[in-house]
């Protein structure tokens, strides 16, 4: 019975951090609305902040119960699904285009971000010491890495903002190739044409917020998400317990999985509603808030100890964020399809190999 009731628990957690998330992101993005922010920067930092918020959440409440493997393991997890399903799943439904200032400053800092955590991580390999310990010098160097990056970020935006401002003609070219997007061919129906001139229609109906719905929304989402993390926090390390599951496991599967799913369903409606800039602003602000904010924050409440298992996993999310940040970089404009099929593919052959090790290794 006890099992069954922690299910629920779980399932309940899982359903307010996802709810919750959504209800800060709403009144979040509409203060940004309000002060007429670029949706990749929206994308990078307010949609990316509260999609991250589960992980947050959760990892900072294994952390004061010292299930720290839990909070590693999830946040390595969930940059795996965030850069190989999530995005995966988006580049397979539309090609995503990649901005050049994407490549110079998001992608490197991605990167540059995943690498420094595993250099901080290889203490017995690199000085010969006893354990692998993140220290609290080391999570500062990870906050203050999060300070620059949204510095960089900010600025970079404000320059496109005011070239497009000086130049009208640019930023009318931009409109226009954006109302001409390439379309298949059952698409040029009349009746396809009635139901986009509908979906505008709606699109114009829909009100700005209110600021006490705007307040409301983000007070709310915050009160699910920390709650909701709990809820999936005391869970799953009960049912890791009685299902033979490790901490590392648990966080890099369920508790991964149930955290990214705001990732997920963000970026997924971005795709489908041709947002596809803010959905890839999206995963690689969530990766770097994942390491830079979390395990920042963690590590300044306690020491992060970091298991063998975890620094396997750590290698191998280096490896792939390598592979990935190289295969963005060498597309001209857009991604390819094919593209997303390789990244799901590396999700699938990771996680298979996660269970395999615990079970059998």
């Amino acid at each position: 019975m006890s099992i069954f009731l922690n299910i629920l628990f779980l399932i309940l957690g899982m359903g307010l951090l996802i709810k919750g998330a959504d209800f800060f992101v709403e009144g979040a993005s509409a203060v940004a609305k309000r002060f007429k922010i670029p949706s990749m920067l929206i994308g990078l930092t307010v949609v990316a902040i509260g999609t991250s918020l589960p992980e947050l959440s959760v990892s900072l409440a294994s952390a004061f119960k010292h299930s720290v493997d839990m909070s590693v393991g999830n946040v390595i997890g969930s940059n795996m699904m965030n850069m190989l399903l999530i995005l995966g799943i988006v580049m397979l439904i539309k090609p995503v285009p990649i901005k050049r200032s994407t490549k110079r400053i998001d992608l490197p800092f991605m990167l540059g971000i995943t690498l420094l955590l595993l250099l901080f991580s290889a203490d017995v390999i690199l000085n010969a010491a006893n354990g692998n310990v993140i220290s609290r010098t080391e999570s500062l160097i990870f906050l203050l890495a999060l300070v620059v990056y949204m510095t960089m970020t900010i600025m970079n935006a404000k320059k496109e903002h005011k070239l497009l401002f000086e130049n009208p003609e640019l930023e009318a070219k931009l409109a226009e190739e954006e109302k001409q997007e390439p379309v298949s061919e059952d698409d040029g129906t009349e009746e396809n044409g009635k139901s986009k001139r509908k979906k505008k229609k709606k699109n114009k109906v829909k009100k700005e917020l209110k600021v006490w719905q705007i307040v409301s929304f983000i007070l709310f989402g915050l009160g699910a998400v920390v709650f909701g993390a709990e809820c999936v926090s005391t869970t799953a390390q009960f049912l890791a317990l009685k299902i033979g599951m490790s901490e590392a496991l648990v966080g890099l599967t369920v508790v991964a999985v149930g955290t990214s799913l705001p990732e997920l369903a963000t970026s997924i409606a971005a795709s489908i509603k041709g947002e596809n800039e803010m959905a890839l602003g999206n995963i690689i602000g969530s990766n770097i808030f994942n390491i830079a904010l979390i395990l920042g924050s963690v590590g300044l409440i306690t020491q992060i100890s970091v298991s063998a298992t975890i620094l396997w996993d750590l290698l191998i999310l280096s490896g792939c964020t390598i592979a990935f940040t190289v295969l963005c970089v060498t597309c001209k404009e857009k991604s390819r399809r094919w593209i997303g099929g390789v990244l799901i593919a590396m999700y699938v052959a990771y996680l298979t190999f996660a269970i395999v090790r615990n079970y059998c290794f």
